[in-house]
C-alpha cells in the first residue's frame, strides 16, 4: 500500500472555494453516496472495508488524503476505518498531519481528499462545512 511520499513535481492542484461554490454539490458527494452498502474486503478481516468516520463524515475505504508541507505532498488511504500512512493509523486529520509537520496543525485544513471514483481533490474541511450547511438548510 502506498502511503506518505514526498512528490514536489505534482501539478495537481485542489478545488479552491471559489470554484468549488461553482460546482455542483451532488457532483461533489456522489462517490459518497452509497456509503450504506461499503463491500467488505475479505470475510476473514472485516474491519479492511470499513470507512474512516469522523465528526459525522464517512470517508470510504480507499478515499486517498493528500496534505502538502514545506513544498512536498504527503499521502495517506482510507483502510480499516482509519487513515492509514506507512503502516500507521491514525483516527483523526490533526494527528496524522501532526506526525508531518511535527507540531500543532489543524488537520481538517491540511488534507484534501479524492474520494473512489472522483477526479478532483477537495480539502477536507470544505466538505465539513458543506456538511452542516446542508443540515442546517443554509
Amino acid at each position: 500500500m502506498e502511503s506518505i511520499k514526498p512528490d514536489s513535481s505534482l501539478s495537481d492542484k485542489p478545488v479552491s472555494r471559489s470554484s468549488f461554490n461553482k460546482m455542483n454539490q451532488i457532483d461533489v458527494f456522489q462517490p459518497f453516496k452509497n456509503i450504506d452498502n461499503v463491500e467488505l474486503d475479505s470475510p476473514k478481516n472485516p474491519i479492511d472495508g470499513l470507512p474512516w468516520i469522523i465528526d459525522g463524515l464517512a470517508f470510504p475505504k480507499g478515499t486517498e488524503f493528500r496534505g502538502k508541507y514545506k513544498g512536498y505532498f504527503y499521502y495517506g488511504k482510507v483502510s480499516g476505518g482509519a487513515l492509514m500512512m506507512n503502516g500507521k493509523e491514525f483516527l483523526s486529520p490533526s494527528a496524522a498531519a501532526m506526525t508531518i509537520t511535527r507540531s500543532s496543525v489543524d488537520g481538517w485544513l491540511f488534507w484534501d481528499c479524492k474520494p473512489p471514483g472522483a477526479s478532483s481533490w477537495i480539502n477536507i474541511h470544505t466538505l465539513k462545512q458543506m456538511k452542516y450547511q446542508k443540515a442546517l438548510n443554509l
